[in-house]
């Protein structure tokens, strides 16, 4: 439902009587340059209307783009290359020019010099850029293939100085989540060719290349052996419009087997380690563990959990066509819901110490996986944001 646009000056007025009450974060300079706008960390779902409104309607999110940092299309501008339209909705969010180039665009859209420019050049050699990284000339510094938790201090300190902190560093996964998965589960994947939509079928054909077969049976599509942001950008905007963001696609369709090793920390790394995986196995893909060649069945209840990390379940890990475990009749998969509690088989407490997708350490257990009533309420308010989608290339999905 779209809501009427207040004026401009009823909108500020509002909007600013929101910010004061939810006001920015006062930061010391010595971490970040600029003010941090705590509502840009906020869900979608917990914003006050009139902001929502004005993100949508003025600068285009959704909240699939909103909930996860640096994926809507506005924040690859700087404040220069905003339309007259998107920097009136960034003024009214209490954006200004560096909050916005800093916080949101990161000065992605600044040249090398321009960068000494907004003081941001420095900050960006001590991750590892030169300007053969920034002109595309050169692969990307290994910072880039980092978590958080991976860098050094004085790397940190960099990244604070271009307004990341640990949150949107690592784009952590805003949307709503109550279950036992690491991600929300993208249920039109899980759909049937032969059950999808005329427009999804043109798609997942026109756009991502997609056969009937290869739709049926996962991991058979060569696009989902790479990460989301290593593909070809059409193809981007193609599984965007179905509704796969970074998160859902490397964890559902990838479950990071595009990733380097070093690109494994704390629960990631415990997960591919509980299966069996070292660092020889997984550079050379010469030799594979046990687990490999096991039936979901067969798997101890810590290796469940870790395969459950790396967003599996007994149908996808046993390699079954969807059509088998689809119900025509109901409209729906057959496999595990994610409404439903944690499985007794999956014991999660492997991930104590490091904590389970951004749940802190000693936090993890069945309890905290059950999901509350709430839950079926937030799966449909972000069903009904990746439904529709519109993206720059003009696909309008309905899932």
């Amino acid at each position: 439902m779209k809501f009427p646009i207040a004026t401009p000056t009823s909108t500020a007025a509002i909007i600013i009587l929101i910010l004061a009450s939810a006001a920015l974060d006062s930061v010391s300079a010595d971490f970040f340059p600029f003010d941090k706008p705590t509502f840009r960390y906020t869900p979608f779902q917990n914003l006050d209307t009139t902001i929502q409104i004005v993100a949508e309607e003025k600068l285009g999110y959704i909240m699939l783009t909103w909930n996860n940092h640096g994926l809507a299309s506005v924040e690859k501008s700087g404040w220069e290359s905003l339309t007259s339209n998107e920097r009136e909705g960034a003024e009214l969010l209490g954006f200004e020019q560096n909050t916005w180039s800093c916080w949101v665009n990161h000065y992605e859209d600044s040249t090398w010099d321009e960068l000494v420019e907004k003081g941001a050049q420095a900050y960006f050699e001590q991750l590892g850029w030169t300007r053969a990284h920034w002109e595309y000339t050169a692969p990307l510094p290994f910072t880039e293939g980092r978590w958080w938790g991976q860098l050094t201090d004085k790397e940190k300190d960099a990244a604070n100085g271009l307004c990341y902190f640990e949150d949107n560093w690592n784009r952590l996964d805003m949307n709503p989540n109550p279950s036992f998965f690491p991600h929300p589960m993208p249920d039109f994947r899980y759909k049937p060719w032969d059950a999808l939509s005329s427009v999804a079928q043109n798609v997942a054909g026109g756009m991502l290349n997609y056969t009937e077969d290869m739709w049926n049976n996962l991991g058979t599509s060569i696009l989902e052996k790479n990460t989301f942001l290593n593909l070809a950008t059409s193809t981007r905007e193609g599984a965007m419009a179905l509704g796969f963001y970074p998160h859902t696609w490397d964890c559902y369709l990838n479950h990071y087997r595009a990733y380097y090793w070093s690109s494994f920390h704390d629960d990631l790394l415990v997960a591919i380690e509980t299966l069996g995986w070292n660092e020889t196995m997984w550079r050379e893909g010469t030799d594979s563990p046990a687990s490999e060649g096991l039936y979901w069945i067969d798997l101890l209840p810590d290796e469940k959990a870790a395969a459950t990390r790396l967003c599996y379940f007994k149908e996808i890990w046993d390699q079954e066509p969807l059509p088998k475990w689809y119900d025509y009749n109901t409209g729906m998969n057959t496999a595990v819901s994610p409404d439903g509690p944690l499985p007794n088989d999956i014991n999660l407490g492997i991930f104590e110490e490091t904590g389970y997708v951004g749940k802190a350490p000693g936090s993890v257990g069945a309890a905290v996986h059950t999901p509350l009533d709430m839950s079926r309420a937030h799966r449909t308010l972000l069903s009904s944001n990746i439904a529709v989608l519109i993206i720059s290339t003009g696909v309008l999905l309905l899932v």
